[in-house]
């Protein structure tokens, strides 16, 4: 057998788990969609926007609270010795349990402070997402285990969203819709720990030790430099759009709206190849990693074209033809779109597997503040031709990281990479120490 057609074999012997990862993000936006119009017709709208809020602010927290794992742990997982994944898992968990408490308190201040209506309501189910943030999902997906993805992080969460919403139906009460999700979170957190702990030899004191964590948190410093930026970017972007173009605020939050659908549509393949590319050295990976990258690059076009051919007619659909996409406005987001589709390719996949996280994290903070930067002058300039200026960073983030990636594949050190403490770029896979993407919308 060629090493083409072996390595075509491996990767269609991996492909099973992509309906796995698949099914997950179906059954997720099934049950969001269907949430909504139960919870209003119960509570009312002005309730569910409250709640709906709430769940806002508790997403934001839970990116902080999962403090870059999600961009860094796919990787690290499927590169690692399995004996050592589950230590890797528990250094994880402690890091973030310490971070847990007080992010906590800062969100039910927030959230009480802005949520006007069911202001507990609001504060349990965003608890419930910033508990997303403590989850294995990342560690199931470095593994290449997608049923588990599914059975243990995934289905506990949905059976909570919708015992909620059948006891807020029969009860009337919107409290107990909150009280389930959190109950479904601490249940798929719980039950994941305990097949990942299973049969594990593990050192609980050391792990639970302040010198291992705030090691664990150091070596996440870039991590979650990189995906906090990312975090603020999107609401700093409308920001500036409602402060200067109010007119145009439908357009742009419809838009990254949609794309969020599309890139988690496509968000199970990107998972697929994380706990694939990585978990090969010298040559296989390197074939691999470029095998990736010609299948996401096909895939970023394609759904690229797609994008721009029905982002208008969706709008259409959408608000019954009250938000208006211009041509120019539609190529520009379906660029963007392109951007967005390769964007996890390159960082969480390529680049974390060669130890760039220092360069990901870079690259991230430059291309932000110069899409906002560049935001402020159109809009002050030329309002009409803001959805240009989002193009620049994600432009000059994209063929950054391309070029380095290319560098890490082009030299022989590269295919095996440094993970040693003293590579300065480098990350630390071992029993000792301690799942995003990466993209500007």
């Amino acid at each position: 057998m060629s090493a083409r057609a072996a390595l075509l074999a491996g990767l269609r012997e991996r492909s099973g788990g992509l309906g796995l990862f698949g099914l997950s993000v179906l059954i997720n936006g099934v049950v969001s969609l269907i949430t909504i119009p139960a919870l209003v017709a119960v509570a009312g709208a002005d309730a569910w926007a409250s709640m709906a809020t709430g769940q806002s602010i508790g997403a934001s927290f839970g990116v902080l609270t999962i403090f870059g794992w999600g961009l860094t742990g796919p990787v690290r997982v499927a590169m690692a010795d399995p004996a050592s994944r589950p230590a890797m898992f528990l250094d994880s968990l402690f890091a973030r349990g310490v971070l847990l408490i007080p992010l906590l308190i800062v969100q039910a201040a927030v959230t009480f402070a802005i949520v006007p209506h069911a202001k507990t309501v609001a504060f349990l189910a965003g608890t419930a997402m910033t508990l997303a943030g403590a989850s294995a999902n990342w560690y199931f997906t470095g593994e290449a285990r997608p049923d588990r993805f599914l059975l243990l992080d995934t289905l506990p969460r949905v059976a909570g969203t919708i015992a909620g919403v059948v006891l807020a139906s029969v009860s009337g009460m919107l409290l107990l819709f909150g009280v389930a999700q959190l109950v479904g979170a601490i249940v798929a957190l719980a039950v994941s720990c305990r097949v990942i702990f299973r049969g594990a030899r593990l050192d609980v004191r050391a792990a639970a030790g302040f010198a291992r964590i705030r090691h664990s948190l150091a070596e996440q410093r870039h991590g979650v430099v990189a995906t906090g930026m990312l975090a603020a970017y999107i609401p700093a972007a409308l920001a500036i759009i409602a402060l200067f173009s109010p007119a145009l605020l439908p357009m742009f939050v419809l838009a990254d709206r949609v794309g969020k659908f599309v890139a988690q549509a496509v968000s199970p393949l990107h998972q697929v190849f994380q706990g694939w590319v990585p978990a090969a050295s010298g040559h296989e990976l390197r074939r691999r990693m470029m095998l990736a990258g010609r299948v996401m690059g096909g895939i970023a076009l394609l759904t690229g074209v797609l994008y721009t051919a029905f982002l208008a007619p969706a709008s259409e659909l959408l608000t019954h033809g009250q938000v208006d996409f211009t041509l120019a406005a539609v190529i520009a987001f379906g660029i963007n779109m392109t951007l967005t589709v390769i964007s996890p390719y390159l960082t969480s996949l390529g680049l974390m597997t060669f130890g760039r996280l220092r360069t990901i994290s870079l690259s991230v903070v430059v291309a932000v503040l110069s899409t906002l930067a560049a935001l402020l002058v159109v809009e002050a300039l030329a309002p009409d031709q803001a959805v240009w200026a989002l193009i620049v960073g994600n432009v000059l983030m994209t063929v950054w990281q391309a070029v380095e990636l290319r560098r890490a594949l082009a030299a022989p050190a590269g295919l095996t990479p440094d993970l040693t403490p003293n590579n300065p770029e480098a990350i630390t896979v071992s029993a000792g120490s301690p799942g995003a993407s990466v993209s500007l919308r």
